[in-house]
């Protein structure tokens, strides 16, 4: 579904740049819900809302919404990042792996476990 593939771009890009959802939300002055249903694919995204979000991380479109693959040392990064974070379940950074490793094709998943 292209909502899903969206709103895992959306959710790499946020993690990247160490956003959280809540301090999204708050700077879009939106709900972290709508944030979350973004990158859950159960909400659209708007073209007005992918254009504030491309400059609120100051991207552009294309690298919000990356076409390519990540390759393993961009893979890397931002999952050290987001399996520091204290605030993140288990269960939701167990999740997100799994979400995370669907993303990559399946031989460089393999080369990182």
């Amino acid at each position: 579904m292209i909502n899903e593939k969206l709103g895992r771009d959306l959710k790499v890009q946020r993690i990247y740049k160490r956003v959280s959802q809540e301090k999204m939300a708050e700077d879009l002055n939106i709900s972290r819900s709508k944030v979350s249903s973004w990158e859950t694919g159960r909400r659209e995204m708007s073209l007005l809302d992918a254009v504030i979000i491309s400059d609120y991380f100051d991207v552009s479109m294309d690298n919000l919404f990356n076409k390519k693959a990540l390759n393993s040392e961009q893979f890397l990064k931002i999952a050290k990042r987001y399996f520091e974070e204290d605030k993140i379940t288990l269960d939701e950074k167990k999740r997100t792996l799994k979400k995370m490793l669907d993303y990559k094709n399946e031989s460089e998943a393999k080369e990182l476990l």
